[in-house]
């Protein structure tokens, strides 16, 4: 909880709020819920206008860069790129004022959450919702920046702070002078003990630099911690696999290795773009009258700026679990042979898969009509050489093995990486003492990982999940956690040297 505890003065924050909302007092001050990363509250005026605030949490990125860049990204994306984004009337990106934390003082979004209208509206609608978000990432490609990092003011990022560039003014828009991109507000270099752990966040000019880093990251967490956070699978416990820090670190020696070779061949598909990862429900408002017009998108935080490749990708409220189709007819994307068997809800199931699956498409559909490029560089991104960077960048937490795994196929694959594989030979090199060894161990690390979805399931958790839960159901949930972590380690002790280690290893805060 120390990392989402955050001192500050209501008063303060309330009389701050007046004048930025143009009002002569803040006459009410309301908390709403809270998110992982921010508190935020709604503020009344004396003159009834309402305007949301919003308090970064520790663990929400790097002190002063994580709130300049997000206020200087909306800022970017609805005056500059025309996204619908709340207005911001004020901010300050250091804690030294009277309200003692940094904070935000932004527009009511207008209009009502996705999630309220999704499944009541018709089909044509939600096509015309994702039509327009579409036509906003498009937006996102269509501006030149220079390198990659994330996204400021210019006069936020002075010499004394980071190395930074500004973004050159088109001949069309001298605006752009006002920005500059500066070091990187992705969660990825701060969460889970990162923090720190390196001095290059930023910007950087290739994507050869931009993977180094990655790699250099993870390393450099390697070698302050022997902890690794977030597991995916029961590690280390009696007949799983056992991650140790040396296999990590051989990992990223290897990646280093082909570093500069992860990229397209066509430029198009790494320029430095920022994209809004975390499209949920939630984040998107629409008319409540007409919901097909998008009227805000909430929650640009640690959005930055990174190749393409590594950030398209379909919005978060499409996602399913199901198979996705390989064609683009509509009316190719059936319901089961047997459906007039099943059940009715086994049928209404059916349904929403095949509904989701179309809808899944029809984004696809969408990118190839507006902006071929984000289509492409998804693939790209799915495809051997666009998935290792972003593995790559996780083997601090798990997934050397799949790392591993991909450069061997890389290996194999080397002809088709580069035009002359005799004037640059694969600089990797896996003997097949090395590739036994490796199968061994990747079916103790699936086993783990099975096991622990297994877990996971039993309790009604599941992949990725960090215990969190509700205030009213934390004392009922800690005690089945309890009963269940002693039946699952009665299941899998045969004896009382296996039962210790299972306690020494168990993943779960107690």
């Amino acid at each position: 909880m120390a990392c989402r505890w955050r001192k500050f003065n209501t008063t303060e924050l309330a009389q701050a709020a007046a004048p930025a909302a143009g009002s002569r007092s803040c006459v009410k001050l309301a908390k709403l819920s809270e998110g992982s990363f921010n508190k935020a509250f709604l503020l009344t005026m004396d003159d009834g206008k309402e305007i949301i605030a919003k308090i970064p949490n520790p663990n929400a990125g790097y002190e002063h860069f994580t709130t300049a860049s997000e206020v200087a990204t909306m800022d970017y994306a609805r005056n500059i790129l025309g996204v619908p984004v709340p207005q911001v009337y004020a901010w300050n990106s250091s804690a030294d004022n009277p309200v003692g934390a940094e904070y935000i003082l932004m527009e009511k979004c207008p209009g009502i959450e996705l999630h309220k209208v999704w499944d009541t509206i018709t089909d044509r609608q939600k096509a015309a919702i994702i039509h327009r978000l579409v036509s906003y990432e498009a937006a996102f490609v269509s501006l030149e920046l220079p390198m990659y990092g994330s996204l400021y003011y210019a006069k936020d990022l002075d010499s004394t702070n980071r190395d930074h560039c500004i973004l050159p003014p088109s001949a069309k828009d001298t605006r752009l002078s006002a920005f500059a991109i500066g070091p990187t507000t992705d969660r990825n270099f701060f969460d889970h003990g990162r923090a720190g752990a390196t001095a290059n966040q930023g910007p950087w000019a290739t994507v050869e630099e931009y993977n180094v880093a990655i790699a250099e990251r993870e390393k450099a967490c390697l070698q302050r911690s022997s902890q690794f956070p977030d597991p995916q699978g029961f590690y280390n416990g009696p007949g799983q696999y056992q991650q140790i820090s040396r296999t990590k670190l051989q990992t990223l020696q290897d990646f280093e290795k082909v570093a500069q070779y992860l990229k397209p061949t066509d430029p198009i598909l790494s320029k430095p773009v920022f994209w809004h990862t975390d499209l949920h429900w939630d984040n998107i408002f629409v008319d409540e009258n007409d919901p097909t017009v998008i009227t805000a998108i909430i929650d640009w935080q640690a959005v930055h700026v990174a190749p393409l490749f590594a950030q398209a990708r379909h919005p978060t409220f499409l996602e399913f679990d199901g198979e996705i189709p390989d064609t683009f007819d509509a009316d190719a994307i059936k319901l089961p042979d047997n459906f007039e068997d099943l059940s009715e809800e086994e049928q209404h199931a059916a349904k929403k898969l095949r509904g989701a699956q179309i809808l899944w498409k029809l984004y696809e559909v969408e990118l190839i009509c507006q902006c071929d490029d984000i289509n492409r560089a998804i693939r790209f991104g799915k495809g051997l050489l666009g998935r290792l960077p972003s593995l790559a960048g996780n083997i601090f937490s798990d997934g050397e093995l799949l790392v591993q795994d991909l450069l061997m196929s890389l290996q194999q694959e080397w002809s088709q990486v580069v035009d002359d594989p005799v004037a640059n030979p694969c600089p990797l090199s896996f003997a097949d003492a090395d590739k036994t060894a490796h199968d061994e161990q990747f079916v103790l690390w699936t086993q783990s990982i099975e096991l622990m979805t297994d877990f996971l399931t039993s309790i009604g958790g599941y992949r990725g999940w960090d215990g969190s839960v509700s205030h009213e159901q934390y004392n009922t949930a800690k005690e089945h956690m309890r009963l269940y972590k002693e039946d699952f380690i009665s299941r899998h002790s045969s004896t009382e040297a296996e039962r210790t280690r299972w306690l020494e290893v168990w993943p779960f805060p107690d």
